[in-house]
This record gives structure tokens, sequence and C-alpha cells, in this order.
């Protein structure tokens, strides 16, 4: 079992793992679709990477969604076991795709009206 310490530097590294990931998906990627399109595919992969989930019902700890509801839904109890996960991993979506569009509206540019 990992200590309370590097289970927190497991969780920092993953989520800046995360973000420039998500960071260079939309440099490489992203960049060329229409901006809205390209902020609304970033935040939606973002959120997806850093919804954190219980591993199951008795653990204390998070987990990646991501992974634990793939893991769980192919080694541990198929679909029953692996909706918790999937639900964060919708609700995680959403709350990227809305932080992307007001985000975005908030940050265009407009000019002076005095």
């Amino acid at each position: 079992m990992m200590t309370p310490t590097s289970y927190l530097i497991a969780l920092v590294v993953y989520a800046l793992a995360a973000v420039v990931g998500c960071r260079m998906l939309y440099v490489l990627w992203f960049s060329r679709l229409p901006p809205i399109l390209a902020r609304v595919a970033t935040g939606l992969v973002t959120g997806i990477l850093l919804a954190p989930s219980y591993a199951s019902s008795e653990m204390t700890t998070i987990a990646p969604a991501l992974v634990t509801g793939l893991f769980n839904l192919l080694f541990a109890g198929g679909v029953a076991a692996a909706t918790p996960a999937f639900i964060m991993l919708f609700i995680s979506g959403l709350v990227g795709v809305g932080v992307a569009l007001v985000s975005g509206r908030l940050s265009t540019s407009r000019p002076d009206s005095a």
C-alpha cells in the first residue's frame, strides 16, 4: 500500500501529465479545428482525464475514473461495478466542456465602447 505522501505525489504527477498531454493535443491536433470546437474537444479530454473516482465502494482513496471504470468493467464485476466511475466520467466531461465554453467566451477580445 502507498504512504500518504507517495499517494499525493502520484496524484500530482498524474494531474500534471494529463494537463501537459491535453495542452499537447490542443497544439498538435485541435488547433486546426475551429476555435469553439477546439475548446470543446480540449475541455472534454481534460475533464475525462482528470475525473476522480473511488476504485470500489469500500476504498477511501481516489483514482482516475477512466482507469477505474475500464478495470472494473473488464476484471472486477462488469457494468455494475464500473457504473459509478462512468457516471463520474460523464459529469467531468460535461464540466470540462462547460468550463471550456465559459473560458472561451470570457477570453474573446472586445473593442472598447468608450
